[in-house]
């Protein structure tokens, strides 16, 4: 088993704990086939795990798959190797497959994590930056229009635990927020005005957030999709390092209800 870092292996045991496997099947070259299971400690996206769940770091693909998916889920375990179950064709036919059981997929991200140790180049010059935590948060509640970076909420099972705001004057030029996804991993989400985009806002704000995060003792990841290249380019910029993509299925809306 090769693990390039603890972040990576502290990862492969949260995704072993959301798709009810063993850590150890992400680091195999064949894929793993498991049944959805509420463990304590999965990361709280929805109230119950979905119908079908992948996930890949590079090696085998593990699906989390229930009830009538079951059987495509096997099928696709072995036509595909690894990765490819997040190929294009796969996802397209796993669409289909889904469609006839009232779902689609409804998530396809990929996840970075800070490479250790954690050292970014990012700088911030002309700004202050601001940190808000507990009741704190709060006060960001009345600014919309940050929804990538904040829940608007700091109660519940997930929540908004930390926000890293750069401020020009009195003026929020961008946000980072962090939600506690699960017990030991904060998710990182990034907001900041057209108007301050390109100064490295994006940059500064996020790496400043993952090191509160790292200090209080959290492992920070952040999340994009394929088609989102400066998110990327924003990740590295940062000190983060690709480490696993994901894909869930979502219910298809009820067309009568519209």
């Amino acid at each position: 088993m090769i693990i390039r870092s603890d972040m990576e292996l502290a990862a492969a045991k949260q995704l072993s704990t959301d798709l009810n496997c063993s850590p150890d099947s992400f680091f195999r070259p064949e894929n793993t086939v498991t049944i959805p299971k509420n463990n304590e400690g999965r990361r709280l996206f929805t109230d119950e795990p979905p119908l079908f769940r992948a996930a890949s770091m590079g090696m085998g693909t593990v699906i989390a798959a229930a009830g009538a998916v079951t059987p495509y889920a096997k099928l696709l375990a072995e036509q595909r190797c690894g990765a490819e179950i997040f190929e294009a064709s796969a996802v397209s036919a796993l669409n289909r497959e889904l469609f006839t059981h009232g779902c689609c997929v409804g998530h396809l991200s990929q996840y970075y994590l800070p490479k250790t140790p954690f050292r970014s180049g990012a700088r911030h010059e002309g700004y202050s930056l601001r940190v808000f935590e507990g009741a704190e948060l709060c006060e960001l509640y009345s600014c919309r229009g940050f929804s990538n970076a904040l829940l608007y909420r700091n109660e519940g099972a997930r929540r908004d635990i930390l926000a890293v705001c750069a401020v020009n004057g009195r003026r929020i030029m961008g946000i980072a927020g962090a939600s506690n996804d699960s017990p030991v991993m904060a998710q990182i989400g990034i907001d900041v005005l057209p108007e301050f985009r390109g100064m490295g806002v994006g940059a500064a704000l996020v790496s400043a957030c993952a090191a509160e995060l790292l200090a209080a003792g959290y492992i920070p990841y952040y999340g994009t999709w394929s088609g989102n290249i400066i998110s990327q380019r924003l990740a590295a910029k940062c000190g983060f390092f690709p480490a696993w993509c994901e894909m869930s299925s979502v219910k298809l809306p009820d067309i009568r209800k519209q």
